[in-house]
């Protein structure tokens, strides 16, 4: 255990910098490519749409939100969230990242293992995520009573819940992504070069949950690691 506790202990930095790289890199492409428009002059909305009405998913909608890089598929209200220069532009990231939500939503009706864990996994990591940070705090205050240790390890029992969570999530962005390019490139959607430039911006977008679960990993074994050794 000292061993992974001093290996995580050399690796959180340069995973955080890493995080805030992914992070610049995703917005950085999604402007780059924002610019760049498909000669088909498809918009993103009418890409999901496609998507969808080719599932036999009709009854999903789509909404326009405004605030940039925050497009999603909500499963509980069955309605896709694009940012309005996706949804009304006809660009290489607008295809991309309208037919990546899109596959959420496909993943969700058939019924796609992965996302069926994740979604029972979210309501429980959203309602206890945020009180690691406290009960951890809380266990160091309280370190000469017994109830200390309690606090601890119910600390990081939620705190492994995020680490499985970001775990299963990892899959199902891969999964979503490749069957965006697959439906983009059978349907001709785009030529070769457009389509290498959607690959780029759905990629370096799976990079950030690549690096959010490497980050929880090595946060559990950092705290793990130390607490064991007190």
């Amino acid at each position: 255990m000292t061993g992974l506790y001093l290996i995580s202990g050399l690796v959180i930095v340069p995973l955080i910098i890493c995080a805030l790289y992914a992070r610049n890199r995703v917005t950085r492409l999604f402007e780059e490519y924002s610019r760049k428009p498909v000669k088909k002059g498809i918009t993103g909305s009418r890409l999901a749409r496609l998507m969808l009405n080719s599932a036999g998913l009709n009854d999903i909608t789509i909404e326009e939100i405004d605030v940039a890089l925050r497009d999603h598929y909500d499963p509980r209200q069955r309605i896709i969230r694009l940012s309005r220069s996706v949804a009304r532009g006809a660009s290489i990231a607008a295809v991309g990242i309208a037919a990546h939500e899109a596959a959420h939503a496909i993943q969700d009706g058939t019924g796609y293992p992965p996302v069926k864990l994740m979604d029972r996994i979210a309501p429980i990591v959203g309602k206890t995520g945020h009180f690691v940070l406290p009960l951890l705090l809380a266990g160091i205050l309280l370190s000469r009573l017994a109830l200390s240790s309690f606090l601890v390890d119910l600390a990081l029992v939620l705190l492994l819940g995020i680490v499985l969570f970001c775990l299963v999530t990892l899959p199902v962005e891969l999964e979503a992504s490749s069957r965006a390019v697959q439906f983009i490139r059978d349907k001709a959607i785009v030529d070769e070069k457009e389509l290498d430039g959607v690959r780029k911006v759905l990629r370096a977008a799976v990079l950030t949950y690549v690096i959010a679960l490497a980050l929880a990993v090595v946060q559990f074994l950092n705290l793990l690691g130390a607490f064991r050794r007190k």
